[in-house]
């Protein structure tokens, strides 16, 4: 049966494909890291010399200040952990195998006996001759003949001791494990604990300290877990902690600090898991979180000039910054990164996923490959391309990103789902199935727009999916589950299996026969659709990862230790083949010549027929389109009079989330405005609210921001998704590109008509400065909760806030644009919004209706609690420094006229909340157009202008929830919950 879209390419040529294709084909390597080792310590003994070790016996050496690397031999396989050298002469090399040393740059090195079989952490040397080296055993070894004989200073510490320095040849520190600090004054003879805890911060966490370093003899600074970094001035008789801006992990422990260096004492760098790089100018009074480009953990840095430094990290990451590290580059070429799946989505274009949100592309067929930049973090586990421009691609977190244009942008899809995505499967552009674990299934019927969920009804791990059409597929996974559906997956049954081992692929030929593949070398077969299952023998014990079959007799696996597997008869014997790799191997696909298969470490290995070119059944072509303005043209009458009789045929729900209201200055002059709401859908009013048309705004995802700086110049802000308008909304520009990774745009504010900021999930603010079109996200490394609201008084100064996971929330102040963030104070409630007069008077209005107000830019808050206190206050709006307005918990309208002392009930109907608003806009245009010459006329109702925003969200949210639009484009009168 001819499959039009398939997972992985079927060759027409049966037998000679895959026979040819491992038997006597070329065997090239097309895609590897420059190492595929974890790097742990690196050391420069000058600008242009220096050394980096890793895991598995690894050292490599430049001597032209890192343009190039070389591999140097050391005859050992154990794991360093620290390298130190005094020159370019002499250095050494520690690690769980003990000591190594050289004597001439490295091109030789050889064992030094430290009489300890403990695995050593840290060396350091004051001159080529006095060093100490600390490991796990927690003593302090001591040479003073460059290593030919080692003295044991024992039991300094009960806890290991992860790293030692020295300023002179008697005065160093040791630190280590449970907050662990030790000087010494006498060269490591005797030692005298140092603690870095002080009275207020007893019941703080432990911290397993991991890196010292002292710019002198006096002032220094320690890093360890839960994002630490201390320092002192005195020697270490004081220590004090200083913010190193590393996010917290779920709201409770930031990652790990694993390294520090200055160049002086002001500007230094530290590195940390997960990739997180931190700056300093001030000697640390102030850290700044910057952009790495990796997610790899860093495990060293160091200067080497005032402007250069270096770091490394795992899987192979070299860093390489020109600019006294304020800016980061990956040195290192290629990362290391896994590879877990990839697909041919035309005859020479492929699309390799995997770790770190990877994404390789090649153009000619496997032979070279660059890598896509995304901002996609998540590990991507696997992809499937339906043409040669439109796939998917899914991984952890529930992440499901959709490209049209071939891999080179992704924009992601609401999958309603947090759980590790792992398998998915497409049998036409519209219809897909994506499996994960805890026994995910969610399914497509409209190209990813919407995800349903499928329940197998058992909560197992499934690796992979695979459908013959729109109604017959299957899933495998642990503990040996296959389950089976013969109606578009409506519902599942389990299909019996001999195995309680992983399963991890599977592929069928027709509705009869297929194979599964799994943990330790397992294939099992099946003749009657899945009834039966049975054994056939593999003679491996490796994983199998992945499995294809061109017909019923020939068949092509691969799996981990470079195993690749064929068979001509129906998998009654599978021969193993050469693969000129062992690295495990995770995927493959087949192109015209020949294979290309990924996996472990970020390789790609191509297995190319020479003889005859293979054929191989490919995506179709999509249909191409002529390329249009992005901009939306005014849409016609006809065009509304479509939308609403879809409407109309629908009967949409529609939950609406924010509006926007403005007086517009040409007579005559009306009163406009624009509701936002779930499913990209715009309304938009032209009569004070009376009547409402929808608008087309060209995307389906749910809208929740809505802003206007003047009549022509508007943004909305959605899920993954920001419009704009330059002509009053008639049409509104989709801009995807940095934002469509944003799940939860929370915060919006625009100063002029090129500059604003949006607040994000996980502490993330993005400005921009040319109307939208581009964005620079900004990291404030203090929370991973969203940003709930932010307000700018200039181009450089403003606040934001956020909530705190357990209780109340923080006040963050940037002066330079957001770039750098600093928590400014706490509040015990969560705040709700924040609003700035000018860049000392200040207001932030709590959820319970508190506010705290501040005159002096926010250094002292002072607390005004209401005459009674509100429950649930929220979408809070402010008109001036002294009014505002918000919904509280019952859905009533909240206003207040005197800065939050009290708060009071206001019900109005929608007519004459609209004209009171028009008013109250003409009146303040007046009184600008006027200069300010004369006092603002006083306003007699507690309405005015900005209260269009939160009266129409809410009178849409509490009033009319279901947001039903009506032929007439009338709101409904009984829409009442």
């Amino acid at each position: 049966m001819k499959q039009a879209y398939q997972h992985i390419f079927r060759a027409t040529t049966l037998a000679l494909a895959l026979i040819t294709l491992l038997i006597g084909c070329r065997q090239d390597v097309t895609r590897k890291a420059d190492w595929e080792v974890n790097f742990t310590d690196l050391h420069f003994a000058d600008a242009e010399r220096g050394w980096i070790v890793g895991e598995k016996g690894t050292i490599v050496h430049t001597n032209d200040g890192g343009k190039t690397w070389e591999r140097q031999e050391v005859g050992t396989e154990g794991d360093f952990k620290a390298v130190y050298f005094t020159n370019h002469r002499y250095g050494w090399a520690v690690g769980d195998r003990g000591l190594i040393a050289t004597t001439d740059d490295g091109r030789r090195w050889h064992l030094q006996d430290s009489g300890t079989l403990a695995t050593l952490r840290d060396v350091h040397f004051a001159n080529s001759d006095e060093g100490w080296i600390v490991g796990e055993d927690a003593d302090v070894l001591y040479t003073k003949n460059g290593g030919k004989t080692w003295e044991r200073y024992e039991y300094i510490s009960e806890f290991p001791l992860s790293s030692v320095w020295f300023v002179s040849k008697r005065r160093g520190w040791t630190v280590g494990a449970n907050d662990r600090i030790f000087l010494t004054e006498d060269g490591g003879k005797t030692w005298r604990q140092q603690s870095n805890r002080y009275e207020g911060e007893r019941d703080r966490m432990i911290n397993d300290n991991k890196r010292v370093f002292f710019i002198s003899k006096n002032e220094g600074w320690l890093v360890g877990t839960d994002g630490s970094i201390f320092h002192t001035i005195n020697g270490g008789a004081e220590w004090t902690r200083q913010d190193s801006r590393i996010p917290l992990i779920n709201g409770h422990v930031r990652d790990t600090v694993n390294s520090i260096h200055f160049t002086d004492n002001k500007r230094g760098v530290a590195v940390a898991d997960i990739g997180f790089i931190t700056f300093t100018e001030d000697g640390g009074d102030n850290w700044r979180l910057l952009e790495s480009g990796t997610e790899n953990n860093l495990t060293g840095v160091q200067f080497t000039t005032p402007t250069e430094a270096w770091a490394v990290g795992w899987q192979g990451t070299i860093m390489h910054s020109e600019d006294g590290g304020e800016t980061w580059t990956i040195a290192s070429g290629t990362t290391a990164n896994n590879l877990e799946e990839i697909q041919f989505a035309d005859g020479n274009r492929a699309i390799a996923v995997g770790e770190k949100g990877t994404i390789a592309m090649s153009q000619d067929g496997g032979q070279t490959w660059t890598e896509v930049q995304t901002d996609i973090w998540d590990h991507i586990r696997s992809l499937y391309f339906v043409s040669d421009l439109e796939g998917w691609a899914v991984g952890d977190r529930g992440m499901i990103v959709h490209t049209s244009d071939g891999g080179q942008s992704w924009e992601t899809q609401k999958s309603g789902w947090w759980y590790s995505l792992r398998g998915t499967y497409f049998v036409s552009p519209k219809k897909g199935w994506v499996v994960g674990d805890l026994g995910t299934v969610l399914h497509t019927a409209d190209g990813g727009e919407t995800w349903v969920q499928q329940t197998p009804g058992e909560f197992h791990m499934l690796k992979e999916v695979f459908f013959l059409n729109e109604k017959e597929g299957w899933a495998v996974g642990w503990p040996g589950i296959v389950i089976h559906t013969a109606n578009g997956g409506l519902t599942w049954t389990q299909q019996k299996t001999p195995t309680y081992n992983e399963l991890y692929a599977i592929y069928f030929i027709n509705n009869k026969t297929g194979w599964v593949t799994g943990q330790f070398g397992e294939i099992l077969h099946t003749k009657d659709g899945g009834k039966t299952w049975r054994f056939q023998p593999s003679r491996v014990e490796a994983n199998l990862n992945k499995v294809y079959f061109a017909d019923e007799k020939h068949g092509l696996i691969v799996g981990d230790g470079g195993v690749i597997l064929t068979t001509t008869n129906g998998g009654k014997k599978w021969e193993k083949q050469e693969s000129d790799t062992e690295n495990d191997l995770y995927g493959f696909a087949l192109s015209p010549e020949g294979m290309v298969a990924v996996g472990k470490g970020g390789i790609a290995m191509r297995y190319s027929v020479d003889a005859e070119e293979l054929p191989a059944e490919l995506p179709p072509m999509a249909e191409r389109t002529e390329a249009t303005d992005v901009v939306e043209e005014q849409p016609t009458v006809e065009e509304v009079t479509y939308h609403w009789d879809i409407v109309r045929q629908a009967t949409w729900q529609t939950d609406f989330a924010d509006t926007h209201f403005h007086r517009t200055v040409e007579e005559p002059a009306t009163l406009r405005g624009w509701a936002v709401g779930s499913g990209g859908v715009i309304a938009h009013t032209t009569d004070g609210g009376k009547t409402w048309l929808p608008q087309h705004s060209g995307v389906k995802t749910d809208l929740r921001r809505i802003t206007f700086i003047d009549e022509n110049h508007g943004w909305i802000a959605g899920r993954g998704v920001l419009l704009r308008t330059e002509n009053g909304g008639q049409t509104w520009q989709v801009i995807k590109k940095v934002v469509q990774n944003f799940q939860r745009i929370s915060a919006m504010q625009f100063i002029n008509t090129q500059e604003g900021w949006l607040g994000a999930d996980q502490g993330q603010t993005l400005h921009t400065t040319d109307s939208g079109v581009t964005w620079k996200l900004q990291k404030t490394g203090t929370t991973n909760q969203p940003i709930t609201a932010l307000h700018f008084v200039n181009s450089t100064e403003g606040w934001a806030i956020t909530p705190q996971r357990v209780e109340g929330g923080l006040v963050l102040h940037t002066v330079n644009s957001g770039d750098y963030w600093e928590i400014q104070d706490k509040t015990h409630q969560p705040a709700a919004a924040v609003h700035f007069a000018d860049a000392k008077s200040g207001w932030i209005v709590g959820r319970d209706g508190r506010s705290f107000i501040t005159q002096d830019g926010g250094v002292t808050w002072k607390q005004i609690l209401p005459e009674d206190m509100v429950e649930g206050l929220r979408r809070i709006k402010f008109h001036d420094h002294q009014r505002a307005w918000g919904i509280g918990r019952s859905g009533a309208i909240l206003v207040t006229n005197d800065q939050g002392e009290s708060w009071l009930p206001t019900y109005v109907g929608l007519e004459t909340a609209a004209e009171l608003i028009a008013q109250s806009k003409q009146a303040d245009m007046e009184a600008k157009a006027r200069e300010a010459q004369e006092p603002q006329p006083a306003i007699s109702n507690p309405l005015d202008d900005n209260f269009t925003d939160i009266f129409q969200r809410d009178m849409t949210d509490q009033r009319s929830r279901a947001g039903r639009f009506t032929p007439e484009g009338e709101i409904e009168s009984d829409a009442e919950d």
